[in-house]
């Protein structure tokens, strides 16, 4: 498109040239070229209207795929949020598995370890009954046989006069096994209870450190969140004080570059000055006691007051205001090395003026003390005395009569326009072109550098704030970025009420688990009184057909040398009963 803009505009300027170099020849033959040419020229302005319509439509079309863009920008800022936290949460799952998958390892060793065990205590049980086999063979069965028919026979006569006592011991025997039967499942049931609830409380304590993580995640984000409002709002207000201060600077720049048109700003220092302040300036350089002239450290506190302040002053105007006498002579000898010229100096340590006149501040309500309409600071008090005295500041040239000739004061007068009439009585009348009035005009030179630093200084303070301004973020970044938090806050809050439901399930499973094993220890306390009491009984009946099996048994025992009938079974049966009991310690190890 350009290109045929360019095409065009050069046809234009050719024909154009055609046009203006077209001399001579008929009339005819210059209209028909003319109207050809008109014809060439509104073709060529067509074609440079299409190709303007055509590069405007291309220019509407990438502003509203600019537009799209940005609206899509809080999206894609979302999108992204999500896809970190499905790469987070894939990563934490790949760790779940990858500690399911150690978990199971580790059990399967712990089954190995199991199923060696366990074929050890079958081994050692195998062993043991081939032992006991071999031990009762070498032991024999035994009592005789004798012996044991006449035990049998006193056993069926012991039973025959304890009926019931023997119904009873066999009757807690059978209760006792059924007892211990039921004690055991009770404990087992309280026991994996009990595990559970082991269980329960490993995987609250493992959902709580989850959503002690979360919520500080929440917390976190949330700050975020408050952190990106807060840049907002502090964008925004930062913004607004710099356009405020923008637009103050601006109006005082306007005010200050009118006062400098208003002064003159244009009016160039003469040679001479130029020559004195660059003087004073390397003085101030080199000497630390060095103020500066005094024309610079006091000025008038009205410009009324500037012409007759000169002349008061007088050739102090241009006296350099130093320290010590010490400095003013450093001060001369260095000027005469680099041969900068003639300098007066007014050392504050030597200057002794004279105190004010008071009484001269009531000579007239239009006199004034040159000292009171100075403003100058009060470490150059003592030369501003020095150079001023006690003249008076009169409005008028009768002012100054009337103070001089009327009232006798012994003041030198110096009026408004630069007359003075002195103590003597003698009156200087005006003043010329190059005279006072010029030095009059170095407070207004003073003022105009003044209004020139103070241009300045507003000009980079408005370079200052529109840097700054740039600075700021753009409410657009600032905007995708609280949507992008809000989105990861929503998906963080969203994980925390998962966990949150998780917790609560374990806790309802909890509670139930915990009413389980308050109903079973009741249970297990009953089934335990209850064994123990038929165990009392058993013995109480055990110890009553003892005693009832004394004399029966009495010629019995002392033919084998043994004490009592409970002896004697302790004597048969000890094998038999640490059989069983080694044999319940491997069904219990298994």
């Amino acid at each position: 498109m350009l290109f045929k803009l360019f095409v065009a505009e050069n046809r234009i300027n050719e024909v154009k040239e055609d046009i203006e170099s077209l001399h001579g020849g008929s009339i005819t033959q210059a209209s028909e070229q003319r109207m050809q040419l008109d014809a060439s020229l509104n073709s060529q302005k067509k074609t440079q209207a299409k190709a303007y319509k055509a590069v405007n439509r291309q220019e509407r079309q990438i502003k509203l795929v600019e537009q799209r863009i940005e609206t899509r920008q809080p999206t894609l800022a979302g999108l992204s949020e999500k896809v970190i936290y499905t790469e987070r949460r894939f990563k934490q799952i790949e760790e779940n598995v990858s500690s399911a998958q150690i978990d199971a390892d580790r059990q399967r060793e712990v089954v190995a370890v199991l199923e060696e065990e366990r074929t050890r205590v079958n081994a050692a049980e195998s062993r043991f009954e081939e032992q006991l086999q071999g031990s009762q063979a070498q032991r024999g069965t035994g009592p005789s046989e004798d012996t044991m028919v006449e035990y049998n026979r006193l056993s069926e006569q012991l039973r025959s006069e304890c009926v019931e006592d023997m119904h009873t011991r066999d009757v807690q025997d059978r209760q006792i096994q059924l007892l211990s039967e039921a004690s055991r499942r009770v404990s087992d049931r309280l026991d994996g209870l009990q595990g559970q609830l082991e269980g329960v409380a490993a995987s609250e304590r493992v959902y709580v450190q989850q959503q002690q993580t979360a919520e500080a995640g929440v917390a976190n984000v949330e700050r975020e969140m408050q952190q990106a409002r807060r840049d907002a709002e502090a964008a925004k207000a930062e913004n607004e004080r710099l356009v405020r201060v923008e637009i103050e600077l601006n109006e005082k720049l306007e005010g200050v570059l009118k006062d400098l048109s208003q002064a003159r700003a244009e009016q160039r220092e003469t040679a001479r000055e130029a020559k004195l302040k660059e003087m004073v300036s390397a003085l101030q350089r080199v000497f630390t006691g060095v103020h500066g002239r005094l024309a610079e450290l006091c000025r008038p506190t009205h410009q009324k007051y500037d012409v007759g302040v000169a002349t008061v002053l007088g050739r102090h105007m241009d006296a350099i205001v130093v320290d010590r006498q010490a400095t003013a002579i450093e001060c001369i000898s260095y000027i005469k090395e680099q041969r900068a010229g003639q300098a007066t100096f007014l050392p504050l340590d030597t200057l002794q003026p004279q105190s004010a006149n008071d009484s001269l501040r009531h000579a007239h309500r239009s006199a004034r003390l040159a000292t009171d309409v100075l403003q100058y600071d009060s470490a150059v008090e003592a030369a501003v005395m020095h150079a001023c005295g006690n003249a008076l500041i009169c409005d008028t040239l009768d002012v100054a009569r009337y103070v001089c000739y009327e009232r006798k004061l012994d003041a030198k007068a110096v009026t408004l326009d630069g007359s003075v009439i002195h103590r003597s009585g003698l009156i200087t009348g005006g003043v010329g072109n190059r005279g006072q009035r010029g030095k009059a005009q170095t407070w207004e030179a003073v003022a105009v550098d003044n209004l020139r630093k103070a241009r300045d200084r507003l000009a980079e303070e408005l370079q200052t704030i529109a840097r700054e301004r740039r600075k700021l973020a753009k409410e657009e970044a600032v905007t995708t970025r609280l949507t992008g938090l809000q989105t990861k806050h929503r998906i963080s809050r969203e994980a925390l009420d998962a966990i949150g439901r998780k917790l609560q399930g374990l806790a309802t499973e909890r509670k139930h688990i915990e009413a389980k094993i308050t109903e079973c220890r009741p249970a297990v306390a009953q089934t335990t009184a209850e064994l123990e009491q038929a165990k009392d009984v058993r013995e109480q009946a055990n110890a009553r057909i003892y005693v009832i099996a004394q004399p029966i048994f009495a010629g019995f025992c002392q033919r084998l040398g043994i004490p009592s009938l409970e002896a004697f079974e302790k004597l048969l049966l000890p094998a038999t009963e640490a059989a069983e009991e080694r044999r319940l310690q491997f069904r219990t190890q298994l």
